[in-house]
């Protein structure tokens, strides 16, 4: 049977990654990849049995293509600091790749809002398991990165991820708004930058798309403010597109 390395990049990821690392017991090897944690995110890692490499920060994509060369096992499964696996999802996993019917497995992702399950939305699914040799994170990408697997790929059952990263409101938008600037940079960096219509079209299509296509207005009230919250952050990339449009015209 294939081995397999469950592997994280951290920093300051104490509040969850306790839990984390428990739902990971049996794998092969857990490795911590750590950009400067100082809080008691090492402490807990070294206490799981993980082991700890420290590499100073160099994007989201490029942190996770260093941590793959650090892997020592053909099939890795990649966790971000608040995602815990669901209970007996290591050996559907270990099944799977027992199996051979597949290079890489897609996991269903439930976001976790104001303490409850956002289930009645939209989970998706993201490809978390897959052989190592020939995997690369497309470090193009500033923000919501990918990584390309080559073969076959497929869903698969059984297997869910609890993400808690979203759990509070100040929480949630703390970090959207990272994500549109890091967004915004990218798509001026490509040239596709700011237009009056995506300004003004940005919100009320944003909310649309999240509350009926990712079927947010399913989780009641909480459902409401997550699509709010998220049509707020597709303006704010937009806004931010228009500062960096007037920055570049005036050279400051």
């Amino acid at each position: 049977m294939a081995s397999l390395t469950v592997y994280l990049i951290t920093k300051n990821e104490e509040r969850h990654l306790a839990e984390v690392l428990a739902a990971c017991v049996g794998a092969e090897e857990i490795l911590i990849v750590d950009s400067g944690s100082t809080d008691r995110t090492l402490e807990i890692a070294r206490a799981a049995g993980a082991r700890v490499v420290h590499q100073d920060w160099l994007g989201f994509a490029a942190q996770k293509n260093f941590a793959l060369t650090q892997c020592r096992h053909e099939w890795v499964l990649h966790l971000d600091g608040d995602e815990v696996l669901s209970p007996g999802a290591l050996a559907l996993m270990k099944a799977a790749i027992a199996s051979g019917r597949a290079d890489g497995f897609y996991l269903r992702r439930d976001d976790r809002f104001m303490g409850e399950s956002m289930s009645a939305s939209h989970c998706r699914p993201f490809l978390r398991l897959y052989r190592r040799a020939g995997a690369r994170w497309d470090e193009r990408k500033l923000v919501h990165e990918h990584v390309a697997v080559p073969g076959r790929h497929e869903l698969l059952p059984g297997v869910g991820l609890a993400h808690f990263g979203y759990d509070t409101v100040a929480g949630y938008m703390d970090k959207l708004n990272k994500y549109s600037v890091l967004k915004a940079r990218m798509r001026h960096r490509d040239a596709r930058g700011y237009s009056f219509l995506r300004l003004v079209g940005a919100f009320p299509l944003g909310l649309v798309k999240h509350l009926f296509f990712r079927r947010m207005l399913f989780s009641g009230p909480r459902g409401w403010v997550r699509a709010m919250q998220d049509a707020f952050s597709m303006f704010l990339t937009e806004a931010m597109l228009l500062e960096l449009a007037r920055r570049e015209r005036s050279g400051r």
